[in-house]
């Protein structure tokens, strides 16, 4: 599934008891640091969403690098319910 600059991957695993999240981030996007910065950021911002069980890839184009924390937040807000599981269900 493609969330403009991010695409993601999900596995469902109901063995597991948390939403386990890595994170595909080419060179493409940047340096070193801008990468990491990027990873601390979509990091955050998963921790926040309430994602069912299961394993998730979350890949990034070289644009992303160019957005703001917030934007980051509006854009990844929306996988929940892209993945069938509304973000209010808290």
């Amino acid at each position: 599934m493609r969330i403009e600059p991010f695409w993601c991957s999900h596995l469902p695993d109901p063995s597991l008891d948390v939403a386990q999240v890595a994170f595909a981030i080419n060179r493409a996007v940047g340096n070193a640091v801008t990468r990491n910065r990027l990873r601390r950021r979509l990091r955050a911002v998963m921790a926040e969403l309430d994602l069912a069980t299961g394993l998730y890839l979350i890949g990034c184009r070289p644009n992303a690098s160019e957005l703001t924390f917030d934007q980051i937040r509006v854009a990844l807000e929306k996988l929940p319910a892209k993945l069938g599981r509304p973000a209010d269900a808290r």
